[in-house]
C-alpha cells in the first residue's frame, strides 16, 4: 500500500520531473533516428529543416516557451527537440547541423555567427536573407549592399545570383577593443522575382505594420517588397537557381509538422501557468507523440512487406455486369416526394379504426 500523498506534494513533484522528461523525449529521438528507413525519394547529402515554434500560457503574462526543432523530411521525422524559454532565439547554433548536411531555415535565421559557425563545421546553409539582416558586403563595389544593387543586378530577369561577403559587426561592449574580427564569409546571393500576388500581399502588410505602430517603412523594404533573397554557401556548379528554389520550399515540411504536432495532441493552448509546470506538460506530449510515432514505426517493420499488397498471379479483370430487373410501376396521381414524374409511387390509403356510426347499428 502506497504513502498518500497531498496535492502540494504532488504539484511538487510534477514542477520537479522536467529533466526527467527531457532525458525520456532525447532518447526517444535517438531511438527514432535508428529506427527510421532509409529514405528512398533523396539521394543527396542530408537535408536538416531548421524552425522554432512558441507555446504560450494561460492569460495574458503567461510563460512563454519555444520548441527548437531540426526535421529531416527524406525520413519524415524530428531528429531534434530542444524546449527552452522565449528568450533564447531562434539561432542555427542550436541545431548542431552534422558536417556534409544541408540546413534550411527563414530569415530569423540568417545570423552572420551562427552562419559562420556551419561553414566551420563543413556544413551548409540555405536560408532568407534581408538587406538590413546581416552586414554584406558587395563584391562588385567593395561597399555595402544596398537595395538599389539588388535591384541594378536583377534588372528584367526573373532570378539572378550575386556574390557578396558576409561580416560579422562587433558587439558594442567590445568596439573599443582593439581584438580583430574573424575572417569574412564568402556567400552567394540569390534574387528571386516574386508573383504578382505575394508582392502585393507583402506590400499589405507593410502598409499594415505602418498604420499599426506607426513607423514609416523605408525606401529600401518599398523596393524590395516584390523580391525575395536567399544566402547560401552551396557551390554553384552543383546547387544552380533552379535547384535552389525548390530546395527552400521544403520547409513547408516542418511548418505542416508542427500543425500536426499541435493539432493531434492538442498542444496549442498550455494549461499551466507555472513555467516548470508549462515546461513539465510540454514535454509529456512530446513524449507521448514521439512514442506514438516509434510504436507506428515498430509496427510497420514488423509487417513483412509481402503482405502489404495482396500479390496476383494475373491481372484482375472486371467481371461482366449483372442484368438489371425491369420493376414495372403503376401509374398513379398521387404519390410521395421522392417519386419520378412519369411513374410516381402510390401509396395506400389509411385506414382508420374509429368504428362508424353506421357499422355499429349494423354490427359489422
Amino acid at each position: 500500500m502506497g504513502v498518500p500523498l497531498s496535492d502540494v506534494a504532488v504539484l511538487q513533484r510534477l514542477r520537479d520531473c522536467g529533466d526527467l522528461l527531457s532525458s525520456v523525449v532525447g532518447r526517444l529521438l535517438s531511438l527514432s533516428s535508428e529506427w527510421a528507413a532509409p529514405s528512398t525519394l533523396w539521394r543527396g547529402p542530408p537535408i536538416r529543416l531548421v524552425d522554432g515554434s512558441m507555446f504560450a500560457g494561460p492569460g495574458k503574462r503567461g510563460g512563454q516557451h519555444r520548441l527548437h526543432a531540426s526535421y529531416d523530411p527524406g525520413t519524415g521525422r524530428f531528429d531534434l527537440l530542444n524546449l527552452t524559454d522565449v528568450k533564447v532565439g531562434e539561432t542555427l547554433s542550436l541545431a548542431r547541423i552534422e558536417p556534409g548536411a544541408i540546413a534550411v531555415a527563414d530569415r530569423n535565421y540568417a545570423k552572420t555567427k551562427a552562419l559562420r559557425e556551419l561553414a566551420d563545421n563543413m556544413a551548409f546553409f540555405l536560408v532568407r536573407a534581408g538587406i538590413s539582416a546581416m552586414k554584406m558586403i558587395y563584391d562588385k563595389t567593395g561597399e555595402r549592399l544596398t537595395a538599389q544593387d539588388v535591384i541594378t543586378a536583377l534588372g528584367a530577369a526573373e532570378a539572378v545570383e550575386i556574390a557578396v561577403t558576409l561580416q560579422e559587426a562587433k558587439p558594442k561592449k567590445d568596439r573599443a577593443n582593439p581584438r580583430p574580427l574573424p575572417e569574412p564569409l564568402k556567400t552567394r546571393i540569390v534574387i528571386v522575382r516574386a508573383s504578382e500576388a505575394v508582392a502585393t500581399r507583402e506590400r499589405a502588410r507593410i502598409e499594415r505594420s505602418r498604420s499599426k505602430h506607426g513607423v514609416t517603412p523605408r525606401e529600401d523594404t518599398k523596393a524590395m517588397a516584390g523580391l525575395i533573397m536567399f544566402a547560401t554557401n552551396l557551390l554553384a556548379k552543383d546547387w544552380p537557381i533552379e535547384r535552389l528554389i525548390p530546395l527552400y520550399r521544403l520547409r513547408w515540411q516542418i511548418e505542416l509538422a508542427f500543425k500536426v504536432l499541435k493539432s493531434i495532441f492538442a498542444m496549442r493552448a498550455v494549461p499551466a501557468k507555472d513555467p516548470a509546470l508549462a515546461r513539465t506538460w510540454i514535454l509529456a506530449n512530446l513524449a507521448a507523440a514521439l512514442l506514438a510515432n516509434l510504436l507506428a514505426s515498430a509496427l510497420e517493420r514488423a509487417i513483412p512487406p509481402s503482405n502489404h499488397r495482396r500479390r496476383l498471379s494475373k491481372p484482375l479483370q472486371n467481371p461482366a455486369p449483372r442484368p438489371v430487373p425491369h420493376r414495372h410501376r403503376r401509374p398513379s396521381t398521387g404519390g410521395p416526394r421522392r417519386a419520378d414524374a412519369q411513374y410516381p409511387q402510390t401509396r395506400p390509403p389509411k385506414r382508420t379504426l374509429r368504428t362508424s356510426q353506421k357499422e355499429k347499428e349494423t354490427g359489422r
